[in-house]
């Protein structure tokens, strides 16, 4: 009877054993989907911040085409670009509010070639580098013409 008991005990402990060891397999592996997800999520939360500090950019009023106080869409004017970037120069701290650390960059393609850096904020403890480009009308009030350019915008995080 002494040794029935000692035998069932040692079943009850290996069960246990056993047992165990899948709760710590299957612990695991959860830490391991949701450690993934977290990625997945903290990179498309990334791209939000990047595409809404492109879209602050583009809704600046430092740069929107407007005429008679109608603004045009997706119109960037040349003549408030030119002025923009000595601006945030000035008033650094309230557009790092809005931009953060981001580059932002407005290329002129056609008719001519220009460029222009509006804004540039870099830090040495980011490491990730998220692109963000829009296609933009630039209007020239000096000639009434339209070009074509491409807004750039570059946003770093951790």
């Amino acid at each position: 009877m002494d040794k029935k008991s000692q035998i069932q005990i040692g079943e009850t402990i290996a069960v246990l054993f056993v047992f165990f060891i899948l709760i710590i397999i299957g612990f695991i592996f959860y830490v391991r989907v949701i450690k993934g997800n977290i990625e997945l999520e903290k990179e498309e939360l990334s791209q939000l911040k990047s595409i809404a500090i492109a879209q602050r950019v583009m809704f600046l009023p430092e740069m929107q085409c407007s005429e008679d106080n109608i603004i045009t869409d997706n119109c960037i004017d040349i003549l408030k670009l030119d002025s923009a970037n000595s601006l945030m120069k000035e008033n650094e701290v309230y557009y790092y509010d809005m931009l953060e650390f981001s580059d932002i960059t407005i290329k002129q393609i056609y008719p001519s070639e220009a460029k222009w850096n509006v804004y540039s904020r870099k830090s040495e403890e980011m490491e990730n580098k998220l692109v963000t480009n829009i296609p933009i009308s630039l209007h020239d009030a000096n000639t009434r013409r339209y070009g074509f350019g491409v807004l750039t915008v570059e946003t770093w995080t951790k």
